[in-house]
This record gives C-alpha cells, sequence and structure tokens, in this order.
C-alpha cells in the first residue's frame, strides 16, 4: 500500500513538474521557436541545521528552436511568468517581450533574420502626463511616491506595428493620499530596415484615487 501511495506521489510531481515547464514556454505560432522565461533559484530551510538548501539553480530565459532544442539566444536573467508578457508576431519573425525590474518594466524586441535574433533598438516612448491637484505646501515639504512605470505589448499588427501599453503612476502623500496614473497606447512602426520610430499616440483619460 505504501509503495502504490510513493508511486503515485511521484507521478503527479512528474505531471505538476511537466506542467509546470510547459506554462513557462511560449511557442512560436508556427511551433519553429520557444521563449522559455527560465526560472529563479528555489531552495528550503534544513529544519535540523537551519542552511538553506537548494532545490534548483536560477535559469536564465532563452529563445530555442524546437526541433533542435539549441538556444538560439540566451538572456541574462530569467522572466516573471506571473507579471512579464511575451508576444510573437503571426509569422515567428518578431518577438516582443516586458520584464519588471523595481516598480518599471522595459520592452525588448527581437526580429528572426533568417540565422539569428538581433535585438531591435526601440525609440524613445512617450511618458503618459500626470496634472496633480494644486498643493499650497512648500516644495521641500511635499512627498511624492513613484509608483510604477510599466510598457506591456498588446498586439502585433498585420501592418507589422507593435501595439504597447504604457502605464505611468505617482502617489503624492503631502497633505492626503491620492494617487495618479495614465496609460498612453503607443504604435510602433518599422521600417524596412527595421529602423522603430513611434506611429501613433492614444491618451487614456487620468485615473486619480484618493485614499483616506
Amino acid at each position: 500500500m505504501r509503495l502504490i501511495l510513493l508511486v503515485l506521489i511521484i507521478v503527479r510531481l512528474a505531471i505538476a513538474l511537466l506542467l509546470a515547464e510547459e506554462a513557462t514556454n511560449f511557442p512560436s505560432p508556427g511551433g519553429k521557436f520557444a521563449f522559455s522565461l527560465g526560472s529563479y533559484e528555489t531552495g528550503h530551510r534544513d529544519d535540523a541545521t537551519q542552511e538553506w538548501i537548494i532545490d534548483s539553480e536560477t535559469k536564465r530565459a532563452a529563445i530555442i528552436d524546437q526541433a533542435s532544442h539549441k538556444v538560439l539566444l540566451q538572456l541574462e536573467s530569467p522572466l516573471r511568468p506571473e507579471e512579464d508578457k511575451v508576444l510573437w508576431s503571426a509569422d515567428s519573425k518578431w518577438l516582443a517581450f516586458n520584464h519588471r525590474g523595481n516598480k518599471q518594466t522595459d520592452l525588448s524586441v527581437y526580429f528572426w533574420n533568417g540565422e539569428s535574433f538581433e535585438k531591435v533598438t526601440l525609440p524613445e516612448l512617450p511618458e503618459p502626463k500626470l496634472k496633480f491637484r494644486p498643493n499650497k505646501k512648500p516644495l521641500a515639504e511635499q512627498v511624492v511616491r513613484f509608483d510604477e512605470d510599466t510598457i506591456t505589448p498588446l498586439r502585433w499588427l498585420k501592418s507589422g506595428a507593435l501595439i504597447v501599453s504604457r502605464e505611468y503612476g505617482m502617489t503624492d502623500n503631502t497633505v492626503e493620499s491620492v494617487s495618479y496614473s495614465r496609460v498612453y497606447i503607443i504604435t510602433i512602426g518599422f521600417d524596412a530596415k527595421r529602423v522603430a520610430f513611434v506611429q501613433n499616440i492614444t491618451k487614456q483619460e487620468q485615473k486619480v484615487d484618493a485614499h483616506n
């Protein structure tokens, strides 16, 4: 009976690991490539010695050839599946993804040139402008906190352009806590030489949230 239970536990763990691995891989539409988010180091505290035991090492994100499993491009760090987004173009030649740092999320775009994935230099994207409520306190007494600057790829257009959102937010805690945030929807175009440029900007209304 114990042997059967042990076998069932092992099978369940194996299935869970396979599902977890599949969940962090994003295959391209044609199935030729896959983007692996990688994984961060995991471990546990030993009850007897209180030492930190490493269960798995950090695995960096990478673009992989599905047929040969060859790593075509190795990134510097893993991505976070709960926060970062990966977006392939319909022809599998373009890849966009974002990666969160400390309250800031960067955007990266790569192009398959037939031999390798080359990084595309992106233009400076316009920062959403915020309008704060009037504040009579001296500038030295004002307390303003930066909340986020998040750039997220939304979709690739048939024209080859990429639509992204940029959300910017700050909180003024000088007199009362008031949070301000705004989103710009930005279309990034690419010319024949894959030079990127800002093609269009849609400015959404600012949101204001007062906290007691």
